[in-house]
């Protein structure tokens, strides 16, 4: 297919001193049934060159149907032509897998394991778990379930962390699991962690159990930020049936997680379905902001929150940089608005303030911003479509996978039934 470039071009007064222009130039598409989550895995091969696969994974919500975890080989490779990639099978055993992602090589000393996250609300896919899938690429295993059954309950989960919890030298699973019950809107969602295994992690099933703190359901992300004049731990959680925006430490003073009695939580905020959160500089001042998204139907909104001197003590500042975003169509129970958002530099050695691209999910788009002002307390930003498609907008992903210096966007459009890559590059004046 012929290329499309979409040029973004903002220029603003002197007082402002920030001019550019931002182009995606879409590259080609892959077809694939119904896309949600992208992932992207680098292998380092022996000459010390990096290549990544794109990570897939597919379902369907009618009940009975066969969920896929997808990948493709060395994408950089190919990126002339993606129309002719050929998605391989990892797994058809998992149902509603959500997040795919590769699992870091210093959690098991070698590379080709990936982790999903699985499970939904819907019938036939409410058997969720946290998967294990060793030996990508080539003849990938069975999925291994980490998770513990501890409670008959159909728990679902969305993101994985690999974090050392309890001092051993091992990085333990750290996740998040919901229940939800259409039929009478009860639910429930807990922050714990899987102890990995002296021996065998990899195809070992049900790893030991430990739970934080109950509330927090979906996304969650982990970060180094300040309690009483120290840099620790801190896990920030988004509740979507909950409603809470939480961080969670510990007050251990080796940063044991399993002394439960020092573990500690604070609401940052509440009264909303918090979908996603990622930590970052936004304004380029030195210090981390939480950059969250929430999803509604009719008011979705993206959100950056300044990081206080104590996050203990101290509350954050909130900021609203973009509201409004709505479910088009008559039928909109159950969906909603924006999904995750991410900021990203178009290119490795690009300073001051990043960029953010969101997933409108159920809105169908994707969209860019861009920072109007270099001033750390300008938090204005315009917001540009990248893609506007047939349906929902899953999880996007970003690298440089031919190490040319320019990033790929890869995007999922989940009704439309394909990946569009885009080459994304900025002149600044």
């Amino acid at each position: 297919m012929a290329t499309r470039t979409l040029s973004f071009f903002l220029a603003l007064c002197a007082c402002a001193e920030l001019s550019m222009t931002l182009n995606f130039k879409q590259v080609g598409e892959m077809n694939v049934k119904t896309p949600a989550f992208l992932g992207l895995l680098p292998n380092v091969t022996s000459a010390g060159v990096t290549k990544y696969d794109l990570l897939i994974s597919t379902f369907s919500g009618i009940p009975f149907t066969q969920d896929y975890v997808w990948g493709v080989p060395d994408v950089g490779s190919r990126l002339e032509s993606p129309a002719s990639w050929t998605p391989e099978v990892i797994t058809y055993q998992l149902h509603w897998p959500n997040e795919v992602e590769p699992v870091p090589v210093d959690v098991f000393g070698k590379p080709g394991v990936v982790s999903v996250t699985g499970g939904f609300f819907l019938p036939t896919k409410s058997d969720g778990g946290l998967f294990l899938i060793d030996g990508w690429p080539g003849k990938a295993g069975s999925p291994v379930d980490i998770s513990s059954d501890d409670e008959k309950r159909d728990w679902f989960f969305h993101r994985v962390e690999w974090v050392d919890m309890d001092g051993d030298g091992l990085k333990d699973a750290l996740t998040a699991r919901a229940f939800f019950n259409p039929l009478v809107g009860s639910s429930k969602g807990e922050l714990l962690w899987f102890q990995q295994p002296k021996s065998n992690p990899t195809t070992t099933p049900y790893w030991s159990l430990h739970k934080i703190i109950t509330g927090p359901d979906t996304f969650f992300r982990t970060a180094k930020l300040p309690i009483g004049g120290k840099l620790r731990t801190v896990i920030i959680t988004c509740g979507f049936f909950s409603k809470e925006l939480r961080i969670t430490w510990t007050d251990d003073s080796k940063g044991n997680w399993t002394n439960t009695k020092s573990i500690n939580s604070a609401v940052i905020d509440d009264g909303l379905q918090y979908f996603s959160v990622e930590v970052a500089d936004l304004n380029a001042d030195g210090t981390d902001d939480l950059l969250v998204t929430v999803n509604s139907a009719s008011n979705g909104t993206v959100y950056i929150y300044e990081v206080p001197a104590d996050v203990a003590t101290q509350p954050f500042g909130r900021i609203v940089i973009k509201s409004g975003y709505s479910v088009p169509g008559f039928f909109t129970n159950g969906k909603g608005a924006p999904g995750s958002a991410f900021p990203f530099y178009p290119s490795a050695n690009k300073t001051g303030k990043p960029y953010i691209l969101v997933s409108g999910d159920d809105d169908r788009h994707a969209y860019v911003m861009t920072p109007l002002s270099k001033d750390p307390k300008d938090w204005r930003y315009k917001q540009d479509v990248v893609y506007h498609g047939g349906g929902t907008v899953g999880q996007i992903v970003m690298a440089d996978v031919n190490a040319d210096g320019i990033q790929e966007v890869f995007v999922p459009a989940y009704n439309d039934n394909k990946v569009v890559v885009y080459q994304v590059t900025d002149t600044e004046g």
